[in-house]
């Protein structure tokens, strides 16, 4: 792996909107992950109105059925990795409102 000590120059109109360049490092991180959650939330909101119910619900509804139904564990295997993935960000996210 290549060693890379490039150097961030902060523009100085950074100042206008926080006063520290690791708050300015930190909010465009808030961004792109807040990005992210929005884009796994899109992805999974059609799954969300199709069943009317969380993934929780959803994930225990499918799980506790007698007879497997293709379409709906389908539809969960998709669902779960959306949701799995959500939450690995939003955990992130909330890691990264409490540095700094």
């Amino acid at each position: 792996m290549a060693n890379n000590n490039s150097t961030i120059t902060i523009p100085k109109w950074v100042k206008e909107i926080t006063p520290t360049p690791s708050k300015y490092i930190k909010e465009i991180f808030k961004t792109l992950i807040f990005g992210k959650l929005k884009e796994y939330e899109r992805q999974f909101q059609p799954f969300m109105e199709k069943y009317k119910i969380s993934f929780e619900q959803f994930e225990q509804k499918v799980k506790s059925q007698k007879r497997e139904n293709f379409e709906m564990w389908d539809d969960y295997l998709v669902w779960k990795g959306l949701y799995l993935a959500h939450q690995k960000w939003l955990k992130r996210y909330e890691k990264l409102q409490q540095s700094f």
